[in-house]
This record gives C-alpha cells, structure tokens and sequence, in this order.
C-alpha cells in the first residue's frame, strides 16, 4: 500500500513539475518574442524616422503584447509615443488618436493607476463636447465604450470618486440616446436598446441611492445630478429614478405603438418590462396588472400560449439585462424549465461591494469561480399579494419578493454573518413564473456570490 502510495505521489510531483516547467518555457518564449518586437521596431523607426505614421501600428501591436505579459508601464509609454506621433502628423485633437488613448484608459485601469485613467477618461469627454464629429453608429459605439469604462471606475477607484464617474456615465447614456434620436429618428425601435439601457441605470442609481448614498462613495454624484445628498430630498430622488425609467418605458412603448409595419409583440413586451419596472419599486399591484396585460397582449399577437408560458416558466432576478422585443429572442437567451416544476435553482452574482444586491451591467464582467464567496439559501415566491391596511400599494407578501427565508450555507472565509445572506436575499426583486397568465407558488434555491473589493480580471486585448 504503502509502496502504491510512492508511486501515485511520485507521478504527480513529475507531472507538477512538468507543467511547471512548460510554463515556464512558455513564459520565456513569450519575453523572446517581446525581445524581437522591440528590435524589430529598432530597425523599422531607424529606416523611415522617429515621427512616421506608418510607425503606430507596430508600437500598438508591442504595447498589446506588453500588457498581455503585465507589463504595463513599458505599454503605456509607448501607447503615449503613438499618441504624440499621431498628434505631430494629424494636429492636436483627431480621430487617429482615439482608439490609443481607449487603449491607454485600459492599460491604466489594469495597473489600477486610476488617477491618470480619469485623465485620460476626461480627455475623450471633452473631446466629443468641443470637436466636431461626425454623427454615425461609430460614436455610438465610441459613447459606449468609454460609458463602459466609467462604469469599472465605479467600482475599483477610490471611494472619492467612484460618484464622479457615476455621473458621467449618466451623461454618456444620454449622449447616447440623443445621439440615437438624431441619427434614427425618435420613433425608430433603433432607439430602443440606448432607453432600456439608461432605465437599468436608473435603477442602478436608486440602489447606489440605498446602499451607497448614506457615506461618500456616492455624495458627488447624487450633488452632480439633483443638487443635494441629504434627509428627507434622498426620497425625492428615489421618486425621480422611479419617475424618469418610468417616463422613458412609455418611450419605448410609443415607439412601438407608432412603428410601420405594426408590431404587436414587441409592444406587448414593453408592457412586460413596465411590469419589471413596477416590481423593482415594490409596486407589486400595478406589476401584476401589467404582466396580466402583457399575456393577454402576447396572445392577441398570435403567440402561442406554450411559447407564453416558457417565457414565463421560472422565476427572473430582476432587473433584466435585455430588453427583447419577443418571446422567440427571450427564450433564445434565457433558461427554460418544464412548466409542470415548482422548485427552481437560480444563481446571484453581485457586481461590487458597493452595489450589492445587483448584477453587472456591463456584459464583459466576469468573476472567476476561485474569487468567488457565496451562500446557498432556500425561498419562496407567493402566487398572491397580500396588501397590508397601512399603505393601498404595498404588500406584506408580494409575489415578487422572497419569503420563507432559510440558509442553507453561510458565507465562507469572510466576516459576513447569515443574517447578511438573508438581508441580500430580501433586496432582490423577482418576474414570477405564471402558467396561462396567473402567478404560481414557488419554493426556490439561490447560489448568492457576493463581491469582494479586489483587482478585477484583466480586460481582453483580443
């Protein structure tokens, strides 16, 4: 036994060590090829000159293979001699620089260099208030992505300014959207996706309103967007995220009320996701109304009661990071159970430590299964609300809303007690699952990974 034992042992120490080492020839291969780039760029500025165009191509390719190797600050400067070469060549503030200082943006926020991130980050907003640009699906894409990378800021710099990158991504949703109105018309389902996408952040804002707002993470940009931080105008707030998504679901419904040809379904959808809305804000009355409608509406549009009730087969953390315009593109994405089960199994994964309780709302974020900490919990949804005699809109029991709590298992390897599981647990909003239009009781199981305050997996270069 014991000789089998030596024998197993030693096959996984060689087997170890062999991976050890072809990870480390693997390692070394890549500094040679890095060592050949910087010759080749050598002998390619000594043959056409310091400042050539034809120059930035092969600096960016170096600088792309030095941050997949984590050299970042030998990237960064060289991302910065493509910036200026750029600059002699074109002028000062031009097109050819943009997809560089994009670059630098990432290369900082990798290297938690956060502080000249935001300078960078303030460059390119400034850029598109001064210089004129032209109006296309390509600044769009350009409002996006630097949205995106305030939305990280949000979460990784410091305390202090996590609200100030806040408020720009405010300001860049609208950009967006008014951008969208110009280029598509303000009745075109092109607008669509720019609305949902600021109605998930008003919602975003009135959790960070919650979570956040009460401390300094967020003063900067509840002052930028209302003016105020403080007492009893905070709900004032909250009832102007409410309002303002709500305002701009009937956006989105009137632009499919008035679409040519018609388009039935997607207007029925739209009442769907005020439904989401509704439930979000704990007016579960109203919400339960609106997916009534939303069935009865899917049906008039000649969906298939079947194809209604997978829609509709499980319960949905809410909010939804989509807005689809049918019941075909939702269940091409979203998971379908037999409608006959009661008990589901569904997963949480908290974006930051300073949001919780909410998903990412960037889709490139990802935690990997070793960083995670979670909790395995056990509820129920009602099929009914129950009203309370106190307020006519709020429910005791809400078909939305968790009940029955139970842990199952605890957060490990962190100072979080279970009756901070649960607390999470309580702030999530479900859609219900219904069959033929009418909310079904259901017992429930929750894998709830909670966010750490942590370097964040690097960004893809690819």
């Amino acid at each position: 036994m014991f000789k089998k034992l030596s024998i197993i042992s030693w096959l996984l120490f060689t087997s170890s060590l062999a991976f050890a080492q072809d990870q480390t020839a693997a390692n070394l291969a890549e500094l040679d090829e890095l060592d050949r780039a910087r010759e080749a760029l050598d002998v390619i500025e000594q043959d056409i000159g310091r400042y050539s165009m034809d120059l930035v191509e092969p600096i960016e390719q170096l600088a792309n293979q030095l941050m997949s190797q984590n050299q970042f600050e030998e990237a960064d400067n060289l991302l910065d001699r493509a910036v200026q070469i750029t600059r002699i060549n074109n002028g000062l503030h031009t097109p050819a620089q943009l997809d560089l200082i994009r670059k630098r943006i990432d290369n900082f926020s990798n290297r938690q260099a956060w502080e000249d991130a935001r300078e960078q980050m303030e460059y390119l907003f400034t850029y598109y208030l001064r210089v004129p640009v032209l109006l296309n699906s390509s600044l769009l894409d350009d409002f996006m992505i630097l949205n995106e990378q305030h939305l990280r800021g949000a979460t990784e710099d410091e305390e202090l300014e996590r609200g100030r990158h806040l408020s720009r991504v405010h300001q860049l949703n609208w950009a967006m959207i008014n951008t969208a109105r110009r280029l598509y018309g303000r009745d075109n389902p092109e607008l669509v996706p720019y609305l949902y996408r600021q109605v998930k952040h008003y919602y975003l804002f009135k959790k960070g309103r919650d979570e956040g707002g009460r401390d300094r993470t967020n003063a900067n940009y509840y002052y930028t967007l209302n003016g105020y931080t403080s007492g009893w105008r905070k709900i004032a707030t909250k009832n102007r995220f409410y309002s303002e998504g709500l305002r701009l679901l009937a956006e989105i419904r009137g632009i499919y009320s008035a679409v040519e040809p018609a388009n039935p379904e997607a207007l029925a959808m739209s009442e769907l996701y005020l439904g989401d809305w509704f439930m979000l804000f704990d007016h579960a009355g109203m919400a339960a109304d609106s997916y009534t409608t939303a069935y009865e509406s899917l049906l008039a549009a000649g969906v298939s009661n079947q194809r209604i009730n997978d829609l509709f087969s499980m319960p949905r953390i809410l909010p939804q990071q989509e807005f689809y315009t049918s019941v075909e593109a939702a269940l091409a994405d979203l998971p379908v159970v037999a409608t006959d089960t009661t008990s589901y199994d569904l997963a949480m994964d908290e974006w930051s430590v300073d949001y919780p309780t909410l998903r990412s709302p960037v889709d490139s974020y990802s935690r990997s299964v070793e960083d995670s900490i979670f909790a395995r919990l056990a509820f129920q949804l009602p099929a009914e609300n129950e009203p309370t005699f106190l307020y006519r809109n709020r429910f005791r029991q809400s078909v939305g809303r968790a009940v029955e709590l139970e842990l199952i298992q605890g957060f490990r390897g962190i100072e979080l007690g279970n009756e901070a599981a649960l607390s999470r647990l309580e702030q999530l909003r479900f859609r219900p699952k219904m069959v033929d239009g009418v909310p079904e009781a259901t017992r429930n199981t929750i894998t709830y990974s909670i966010a750490r305050e942590r370097v964040p997996e690097r960004i893809s270069l690819d």
